[in-house]
């Protein structure tokens, strides 16, 4: 069955939707059936073959969207951010240690949902209710985890840009240390955690790349034959997808693995 992947906020989980007979590009904005009602997305994965199991109902994409829809959306969010500032003053007035991050109207106008965090299980329901008859509009309160918080406030990471979790689709696989060990980085906590307290979602992301080039490179100190000659292998480069080889005549050079052939002990 053809889909397409479309994402409803940043960072957020893609979602395969029938196309419906629409052409889609990547980067387009779509309005969309969905569990939650319409929404308004973005094209991730352009039209593709699904390979893997599908959802139990397959939702459609209803149409590209307007200017009309980027106007109402962007309406939406102010007044979403409305909703997050009077939120926001009434939680400091009454609870200590709740962060509010941010709030989303889905496309359909109906709600406003109000994320925030808590070391503790805090029920805001009753602030929700407050905010909604002050504003004349029904608001939810959701509390939500270290990665959801981080990713909806935004910001910058240790390598000094934007987070990841802000700037691309969520991933599916859970982060682990062995991601660290694999890409060769210090398993400690300045290195390898985030801002939101959690493994830093980057070792997801990268790690495909590194294992890929642990499963085609040679060892350190294996021999190999190079386009200048025989030489050992010193260091690797992942980025470059290549290796830093000493050659018999001490010289050092820096080998893609396509240009390199490891050699048979004997």
């Amino acid at each position: 069955m053809m889909m397409v992947g479309v994402v409803f906020q940043s960072g957020g989980t893609v979602e395969l939707h029938d196309p419906n007979g629409v052409e889609l590009l990547w980067n387009d904005r779509v309005i969309c059936e969905t569990a939650r009602g319409e929404e308004y997305g973005r094209v991730v994965q352009p039209e593709h073959e699904s390979t893997g199991k599908l959802p139990e109902r397959v939702f459609r994409v209803l149409r590209k969207a307007t200017p009309e829809d980027d106007v109402r959306r962007r309406q939406q969010r102010e007044q979403a951010s409305e909703v997050r500032r009077v939120f926001r003053r009434a939680v400091v007035a009454r609870h200590a240690g709740v962060k509010v991050h941010g709030a989303e109207m889905p496309f359909d106008g109906r709600r406003v949902v109000v994320g925030y965090t808590s070391e503790d299980r805090v029920d805001l329901g009753p602030i929700a209710q407050d905010v909604g008859r002050q504003l004349t509009l029904r608001v939810e309160a959701r509390q939500l985890g270290p990665r959801d918080g981080a990713r909806i406030t935004g910001g910058y990471g240790l390598c000094g840009d934007v987070l990841c979790c802000t700037r691309f689709p969520a991933h599916e696989q859970r982060i682990t240390l062995r991601m660290a060990k694999d890409q060769d980085l210090p398993v400690n906590p300045g290195r390898v955690t985030g801002l939101c307290g959690r493994l830093r979602c980057c070792l997801a992301f990268e790690h495909p790349v590194y294992k890929s080039f642990r499963d085609r490179a040679p060892a350190i100190g294996r021999t190999v034959d190079t386009p200048e000659g025989r030489g050992v292998v010193r260091s690797v480069q992942v980025p470059a997808d290549a290796v830093l080889v000493r050659l018999d005549d001490d010289r050092e050079v820096s080998v893609r693995l396509d240009d390199l052939s490891e050699v048979a002990r004997g």
